[in-house]
């Protein structure tokens, strides 16, 4: 109601339609609309609003009411008294606001209690979250590199040294079991040379026992043959005392002399058999000092083929590295022959682009220079019309003499919006050949960039797929080298399949056949 009051209309009146906003102002029923004296335009806008509505009825307010309604409708007046109790119980508030045992301060205490609470809550919420988050990270990336390794471990190069050691293996375990069986074959052929020479000498004093016992049993029938003639000699000596003892003791001489004899000859056959024993051990250490002279030249010998293997080795190294070297300088070649032709395209796309372009300003030269030759034509025209118009406007009478200026002045409009005319056409004409010659532009620009980011796309891919490659290759290196020195340090003296799969050539197949390159 505010804004209305506002107006410098004093008086207000409703129409019928407007019965819903009288019913909010004055809280009457809406079957006695008001009429009100408006100023002219609001007169008129009345008018035009309601030529097709029936005249409506009047209702006189009068000030009271007016004043009444205002009254309803505006906030109350503050009393002095109303405002000093406002005022009393502000300071209160504002006293009271600082005090911690009040039921408003204990609720607020609580309630920043309870948010310190909860933000501590989420604050260990968080870091349960965030740990959890880190050990799903570090979980996923785990996964990440196992799988990772799992799928470089499929690559046809991993297959490829994981064969190459597996070789290795086999090759090792193969000459450990040659020099095994190698040994245990000169062992047995050492404790069967032992064995033989063993049983030979067992044999040698059983014979020897054999003829101790022949001899002892010999000597024993003798003594027993002598202790016997003893005693008939004995019968005999009793009679021959002399005699029989002077031959007595002569035969006792010439046994003992014969004992003597064959214990010497026993000892020197014992002595012999020694000897033989002796000699037969000098044989086999003989023996066995050759097989060890064998072993240092057959070692010699395996150096010797180790060696020239080596040079054999680097002799293929060496041509290996000529041959890369050799490719590499062969895709150099491709490259610099590949960046040759793409300059050459776009010289010819510079070419091609700057001969329409000519065409193009030749072409809307030549139209420049037509429709000047129209214009002059058409000039030309107008200005012999004009000119036989006025001679003969000349030659008519007095009387048409206005005439024959209204004409001429016709004539000389008509002149000027065909120049206009002719001179918008060719303003248009020239911004229709400059915006095709900008679209021109900005195609020839757009193909460029087109180009220009399909070169460097390409160029970035290479390089990306390059240093995929060098990444490759050198984990590769680093895979092999850690193999080769696991090898080594396990004792593997023949490495060579696993350095034959450190510096083998990668396999690169072509994309459709299959066929290696």
């Amino acid at each position: 109601l505010k804004p209305l009051l506002g107006f410098r209309t004093s008086i207000f009146a409703l129409e019928a339609p407007h019965d819903q906003h009288l019913r909010s102002w004055t809280g009457k029923a809406p079957d006695s609309p008001l009429h009100c004296v408006l100023t002219p335009r609001a007169r008129a806008d009345r008018l035009l609003s309601t030529t097709a509505m029936p005249p409506p009825q009047t209702t006189t307010l009068s000030a009271d009411e007016l004043e009444r309604i205002m009254a309803s409708v505006s906030p109350p007046v503050q009393s002095d008294r109303e405002a000093k109790r406002q005022a009393t119980r502000l300071k209160s508030e504002q006293r009271t606001a600082k005090w911690p045992n009040t039921l408003e301060a204990m609720r607020k205490k609580k309630d920043r209690w309870k948010k310190d609470k909860e933000e501590r809550e989420e604050a260990a919420r968080k870091k349960v979250d965030e740990e959890e988050m880190r050990l799903q990270r570090e979980a996923q990336t785990q996964q990440i590199e196992r799988a990772t390794r799992l799928l470089y471990e499929q690559t046809d190069r991993m297959k490829t040294l994981r064969s190459k050691q597996l070789l290795a293996d086999v090759v090792h375990l193969e000459e450990k079991h040659m020099l095994e069986e190698q040994d245990r074959h000169v062992n047995y052929l050492y404790d069967r040379q032992v064995l033989a020479k063993v049983l030979q000498g067992e044999e040698e004093e059983q014979r020897e026992r054999m003829r101790q016992q022949e001899a002892h049993g010999k000597l024993a029938r003798i003594q027993k043959e002598q202790l016997e003639e003893y005693k008939q000699r004995y019968i005999k000596e009793l009679r021959e005392e002399k005699l029989d003892g002077e031959r007595m003791k002569q035969d006792a001489e010439q046994e003992y002399l014969e004992e003597m004899k064959e214990e010497r000859l026993q000892k020197q056959r014992m002595k012999e058999a020694s000897e033989a024993t002796q000699l037969a051990n000098a044989q086999l250490r003989a023996h066995r000092e050759m097989q060890k002279e064998q072993e240092r030249l057959e070692d010699a010998k395996r150096e010797e083929q180790e060696r020239k293997k080596q040079l054999r080795d680097g002799k293929r190294l060496e041509l290996q590295r000529q041959k890369k070297e050799s490719a590499q300088a062969r895709k150099q070649r491709m490259i610099d022959l590949a960046t040759q032709n793409l300059v050459k395209l776009e010289q010819k796309s510079e070419q091609r682009l700057l001969n329409q372009s000519n065409e193009v300003r030749a072409k809307e030269d030549k139209e420049l220079k037509d429709r000047a030759d129209r214009r002059a034509v058409e000039k030309e025209v107008i200005a012999r019309s004009r000119r036989y118009q006025v001679e003969s406007k000349q030659r008519e009478k007095e009387l048409e003499t206005q005439a024959a200026r209204e004409s001429v002045a016709q004539w000389d409009q008509f002149g000027k919006r065909v120049e206009l005319q002719m001179q918008q056409e060719e303003q248009e004409q020239r911004l229709e050949d400059l915006r095709l010659a900008v679209a021109q532009k900005q195609q020839a620009d757009a193909r460029r960039k087109t180009l220009m980011e399909e070169r460097a796309a390409v160029f970035l891919e290479e390089q990306q797929a390059n240093r995929t490659l060098a990444n490759e290759n050198e984990r590769f290196k680093v895979v092999a080298q850690a193999a080769l020195d696991e090898a080594r340090d396990r004792g593997l003296r023949n490495v060579f399949p696993i350095e034959k799969a450190l510096v083998e050539k990668r396999i690169d197949l072509l994309p459709a056949s299959g066929f290696r390159v």
